[in-house]
């Protein structure tokens, strides 16, 4: 199943999330994965662009995200891209689940839900974090 990817453009503020988890509802729809499992795609994203606007871009809205939602032969692929500060990916620590506080578990539910978790800088100096989940999880 593949399909030609869609981009969406927003501007690095919360209000912009629901038109993300909107793409991302229609794509998980598209790929036929379960209610569940695209329930937990969907949080992942939202985490993911979450963690965008508040430590990448620091809540400055002129900040840009660039969503690639692309469904593949095996998987469905999404690529985030944004123009906010560098993330060093090894400047953060696994926080212990069992303590109660809030935040802190974004990367956690990314890294349980999705099947890639990648980070990586663009050529053009941009930070990018790529999300896969594999079609053979559809249920």
């Amino acid at each position: 199943m593949t399909s030609k990817p869609v981009h969406i453009k927003v501007s690095s503020h919360p209000e912009n999330l629901k038109q993300i988890r909107k793409a991302m509802t229609d794509a998980t729809s598209k790929a036929g994965f379960s209610k569940e499992v695209a329930g937990r795609i969907i949080l992942a994203v939202d985490e993911a662009c979450s963690n965008v606007i508040r430590h990448s871009c620091k809540h400055d809205h002129t900040k840009e995200i660039n969503l690639e939602i692309a469904l593949e032969k095996e998987c469905l692929t999404i690529s985030i891209i944004d123009n906010g500060i560098k993330f060093d990916v090894n400047s953060v620590e696994a926080r212990d689940v069992s303590e109660v506080r809030p935040g802190g578990l974004g990367l956690y539910i990314m890294e349980k839900t999705m099947d890639k978790v990648e980070y990586s800088r663009t050529p053009d100096g941009l930070n990018k974090l790529t999300l896969a989940k594999n079609f053979i999880d559809k249920k």
